[in-house]
């Protein structure tokens, strides 16, 4: 029997990744040369995210993408890059799906 598909398991990381970097885009790099970001730029080396720029891309994922990122997922492992970020939202995505379908 086929599990029942959510709105998040059906999204995937490119999907997550596309949304980050409009938002990022637009939300911390106001004016500047928005072609330098892409999904592998460093996030933290580069400045683009600080402790408040984390606070309010956390605000981001919970109310457009709909996904809760745990604290025990608020490290720097995590917030790499768009393609790291995107990828741990793919996941917990993923298991939000599963914890949904289980009956």
């Amino acid at each position: 029997m086929a599990k029942a598909k959510t709105v998040h398991s059906e999204r995937s990381a490119d999907t997550y990744a596309s949304a980050l970097l409009t938002f990022i885009g637009e939300e911390f790099l106001q004016g500047a040369d928005q072609t330098e970001l892409d999904d592998t730029t460093p996030l933290m080396e580069t400045g683009i995210l600080d402790s408040l720029r984390v606070a309010l891309l956390l605000s981001f994922i919970r109310d457009e993408l709909g996904l809760y990122v745990s604290p025990a997922k608020l490290d720097t492992r995590h917030f790499q890059d768009v393609r790291t970020i995107a990828g741990m939202l793919a996941e917990l995505a993923a298991e939000t799906a599963d914890q949904g379908s289980v009956a």
